[in-house]
């Protein structure tokens, strides 16, 4: 289904990308405008030139492929840096939209914002590097982001045979009980079933084949 954007058919064209960004439950919004923008009744910070994606690919059919989202020029409100180094961030979600502000006074044309991915965390690398006007470090945080068709292929399917799983699903199901003494357990597959004597024959001279069958099973 094809989307109608009237704000690309104008002469002036300013388009700026929107992120919601969550670590550990606390959700981040961040635009590349250089003003401080309302989408949604949320306030998205304004990062400008120091927000950085990676190239999406606008595809027919979904395909895999992750990307990368860069925050430097860390604002003081907001500590990404001290957030993925406290805080399990991998597994939060990011939606990724593009809108459009006017050009003069950089504020957000209702109506035209689209959602451009959606996907979950999968890593994080923080770079630093030393400004030589400040001396100080000066950090980067890059947070990298698989789409939700990674994520729906790697997903696992099925039950794990084990009966803490088992029981977690089924509290009162026993079926499963008795799978790690059979994981421990040697089958000998195959080999010949020396169930007894009697089974070689039975009466008169029998009693001798029955012997022998036993004599045979002694030297195996």
């Amino acid at each position: 289904m094809t989307t109608t954007i009237t704000a690309v058919q104008g002469n002036n064209i300013a388009p700026i990308t929107l992120i919601d960004l969550d670590l550990n439950g606390t959700v981040y919004y961040i635009s590349s405008n250089y003003k401080a923008i309302t989408h949604n009744s949320n306030s998205y910070t304004e990062l400008g030139a120091f927000l950085n994606i990676t190239e999406m690919r606008d595809e027919l059919r979904h395909s895999e492929g992750d990307l990368s989202i860069t925050l430097s020029g860390i604002p003081s409100e907001a500590n990404y840096l001290q957030k993925v180094m406290t805080d399990p961030v991998k597994g939060g979600n990011v939606t990724i939209y593009r809108g459009f502000v006017d050009a003069e006074t950089q504020e957000l044309i209702a109506g035209q914002v689209f959602t451009r991915f959606k996907g979950v965390i999968t890593n994080f690398v923080i770079d630093e590097s030393l400004n030589f006007l400040t001396h100080e470090n000066d950090y980067a945080v890059t947070v990298t982001v698989a789409g939700l068709t990674s994520v729906l292929n790697n997903m696992l399917r099925g039950q794990k045979t084990n009966p803490d799983e088992r029981k977690r699903r089924y509290p009162n199901d026993k079926s499963f009980d008795r799978i790690p003494i059979l994981f421990n357990t040697t089958f000998d597959f195959g080999k010949e079933y020396t169930g007894g004597g009697g089974g070689y024959g039975g009466g008169g001279g029998g009693g001798g084949r029955g012997g022998g069958g036993r004599g045979r099973e002694q030297q195996r």
